[in-house]
Formats: C-alpha cells, structure tokens, sequence
C-alpha cells in the first residue's frame, strides 16, 4: 500500500491496485476492506504504527531515562534522513492530507499529533526546572521539527541544519 501511495499519491490507491501488488484477489481485499475508505484507514493506521515503532526505537537506542536525551531522540526521529526517511514521511504526509477533510480520519491525526504533544510536554517537565508552559513549549517543538521536516523533503534545508535549529530550540527551553 505505502508503495502504490508514495508513487501515485492516495487517488492512486485502489482496492484493486493492492490486490495486484499484494497478488491476492480482489475478493480477498474486499473481504478485510470493503470500501476505499477502509482501506485507507488502515493503511494511515499502519503508517502510524511504523512512526511510533521507529521513535520507540530511538528512544531505546539512546539507553537512558534522561527525559532531555530521550526527548531529542523523538524529535530527531521527526527529521528525515534518509531516503527511507523521506519516503515514509511523504507517505505520511499524503495520509495526513487525504485525512483532514475526512471527520472520521482526521480525528486520527489529530488524536495521534496530540499523544505526541502530550509526550514532548511531559518529558519537558521532567527536563526542565523552570515555570516553562510545556504544553505551549511541546506545540512549538513539534511544529518546528515538522515544517522543518518538510523543507528537507524539497530540499531547502539539510537534515542536520533542521536538527541542529530544532534542538538549539530545545535547548533554550532547559537552560531557560
């Protein structure tokens, strides 16, 4: 699925086109996906999955409970580096934008954003010694990684200057 929607965007994606790439029938998809809809949420469901196995990841390579240390694993996670990087977060951003006019899937992103906010916040406060607002401060940090992401896509900016801008944010926030 991910594939049929990096190369012909979410239009592109039909029951019938990952029926043939998965050559299974198209009965068999149906049966699990009745309607493009389904499919496309569980597929925006998988994509989701595979961010937050990959944070989830970072997290634990970083081996420590220093909510700083583990907080710049997360949003580390958010700036694509890779070609694999950049194909999964064009995915996603294709998801995002099928999503938001959808009530029932935009519900989804939104929901997911906000766990994500939920933990920046609360790894803040952890890090963090000052009377900072860490909501206010994790909205920040995740818009600002996540434009950022997006200017490496284009190519407006190298991945590390978008980590290094990001962090330097960061930074300003502990040493407050």
């Amino acid at each position: 699925m991910f594939t049929i929607v990096d190369t012909e965007g979410v239009e592109g994606m039909s029951i019938r086109n990952v029926a043939q790439q998965a050559g299974v029938s198209l009965g068999r998809v149906q049966h699990y996906f009745p309607t493009k809809d389904d499919l496309l949420a569980a597929a925006f469901t998988s994509i989701a999955e595979v961010g937050g196995s990959r944070v989830r990841a970072q997290v634990a390579a970083a081996g420590t409970d220093d909510p700083i240390s583990v907080l710049r694993a997360i949003l580390a996670e958010t700036i694509p580096r890779t070609a694999e990087d950049r194909r999964l977060f064009r995915i996603m951003q294709a998801f995002e934008t099928h999503a938001l006019p959808r009530p029932s899937l935009a519900v989804e992103v939104t929901q997911g954003y906000d766990g994500l906010i939920d933990l920046i916040a609360l790894l803040l406060g952890r890090g963090v010694a000052t009377d900072l607002d860490v909501a206010v401060a994790a909205r920040e940090l995740l818009a600002l990684s996540t434009g950022l992401a997006g200017l490496t896509l284009t190519g407006n900016i190298a991945a590390d200057q978008a980590e290094h801008i990001v962090f330097t944010r960061l930074d300003s926030f502990v040493s407050g």
